[in-house]
């Protein structure tokens, strides 16, 4: 009988264990819609609206939407940039937009190959991402800008 008890509680302690061992990960947010980029400054940035919602767990507290684009733009030249924001999830639908600037060449008007990820985290840094790969458009802006002062 002694043996037995040992090997109740040796199994009891394991499982005990295991379950300690095994971080429970944050349910990622869910990315809604993305674009279309508005170019800025004929083509030296793009402002990409993303909306999303982190309602799926209620201990999620930032989001992180990050938007990586590639576009050719001119004998087979490619134009590429990154842009990103840090968000409090507020647990109803949010649109951010978010600034994309190219490394060397503008962007121009038409369509771009975009990778977009959403990454969520919680209170203990268990995060979760939701990436999208798609193609987007990017149009020119009604260019009202801010007015030079006289």
């Amino acid at each position: 009988m002694l043996g037995t008890r040992s090997r109740l509680t040796a199994v009891a302690l394991a499982a005990g264990l295991m379950g300690i061992a095994a971080p429970v990960h944050a349910a990622p947010a869910t990315l809604v819609s993305a674009g279309p980029g508005i170019l800025v400054a004929d083509g030296a940035a793009v402002d990409f609206p993303v909306s999303f919602v982190c309602d799926t767990d209620p201990t999620l507290l930032t989001a992180v939407p990050v938007i990586q684009l590639t576009q050719r733009v001119s004998d087979g030249r490619i134009a590429g940039g990154l842009g990103n924001a840090e968000l409090t999830c507020t647990r109803k639908a949010q649109t951010a937009t978010i600034r994309v600037v190219p490394n060397v060449m503008a962007f121009n008007e038409g369509t771009a190959a975009a990778t977009i990820v959403l990454q969520s985290c919680n209170a203990q840094f268990q995060c979760s991402a939701e990436i999208i790969n798609t193609e987007v458009k990017i149009a020119r802006g009604a260019g009202n800008g801010i007015q030079p002062q006289r």
